[in-house]
């Protein structure tokens, strides 16, 4: 799967929230991975993740509290 694809499928479909279930998490993870493989570095990375949300119309306040969450890397792990 294409980085902005995962990246796309790493929010909730209905509510645009980043990493809130299992399957996004992983996602999310392997958006990271994708990332680091293809040479993507961070401004560019949070970029795609605000272009997305913009693209969704999402209000300044939402996509401000998602990349608060795209930064928190204890959203990309499974346990703890």
């Amino acid at each position: 799967m294409s980085l902005i694809n995962l990246i796309k499928s790493s929010y909730g479909t209905e509510d645009k929230i980043f990493a809130g279930h299992e399957l996004d998490r992983e996602r999310a993870l392997e958006s990271l991975q994708v990332a680091q493989d293809e040479d993507v570095g961070y401004a560019e990375f949070i970029e795609m993740h605000r272009q997305f949300l913009q693209n969704e119309n999402c209000s300044e306040k939402h996509i401000s509290e998602q990349l608060e969450r795209v930064n928190d890397l204890g959203l990309y792990f499974r346990l703890d």
